[in-house]
C-alpha cells in the first residue's frame, strides 16, 4: 500500500504541472463591476457680464438685457439654480442684489435674491444650453457716475 501511494503522488504532481487545465477542471472565468457615479455638470458662458449703461439706460432705469447661457451635461436628473452672493454689490453704496433681473430666455423676469431659484430642472443630456437673459435696474438718485460695482451670481446643478 504504501507502494501504490508512493506512486500515485508523483504521479498527480506530474499531472498537475503538465496540464492545469486538469487541476480546473472546468473554464475560469472573471467578474468585473462598475459603479457609474452620478455626474452633474454646468459651465456658465460668457463667464462675467460688463453692463455699460449709456444716458438713455440712466433715463430709462435699466441697462440693456445682456445673456449668459448655463451649459448642462448630467447622466441623472438634476435641477439648476440661480443666486446672488450677497445681499449688496460692491461699490460706492449698498446697491441690493434684487437690483439685478433675470429670466430664462422668453420668461418673466424676476429679482435675484440670496436664495437659490430654480432655473430650470431635466434629465440625461450632454451640453444642453439655457439662455438667461440679464438686465440691471439703474437709479439715478444712487448709481454714482464713473464708479464700478462688483457682482458675483452663483450657479448651481443639483439633484432633484
Amino acid at each position: 500500500m504504501t507502494r501504490i501511494h508512493n506512486l500515485l503522488i508523483p504521479a498527480i504532481i506530474i499531472l498537475l504541472l503538465c496540464c492545469p487545465a486538469a487541476y480546473a477542471g472546468e473554464d475560469d472565468d472573471s467578474d468585473l463591476s462598475m459603479r457609474v457615479p452620478d455626474v452633474r455638470l454646468v459651465n456658465v458662458e460668457p463667464g462675467s457680464i460688463n453692463f455699460a449703461p449709456d444716458m438713455t439706460d440712466m433715463i430709462n432705469g435699466w441697462t440693456k438685457t445682456e445673456e449668459i447661457t448655463a451649459v448642462v451635461s448630467a447622466n441623472t436628473n438634476w435641477v439648476l439654480t440661480i443666486k446672488g452672493s450677497e445681499e449688496y454689490w460692491e461699490g460706492p453704496w449698498q446697491k441690493p442684489v434684487s437690483d439685478i433681473y433675470w429670466n430664462l430666455a422668453g420668461g418673466e423676469y424676476q429679482p435675484l435674491t440670496t436664495q437659490s431659484t430654480e432655473v430650470a430642472s431635466g434629465g440625461k443630456c450632454n451640453g444642453s444650453g439655457y439662455p438667461i437673459h440679464m438686465k440691471v435696474e439703474l437709479d439715478l438718485s444712487q448709481d454714482a457716475p464713473g464708479e464700478y460695482y462688483y457682482y458675483v451670481i452663483i450657479f448651481e446643478l443639483t439633484s432633484p
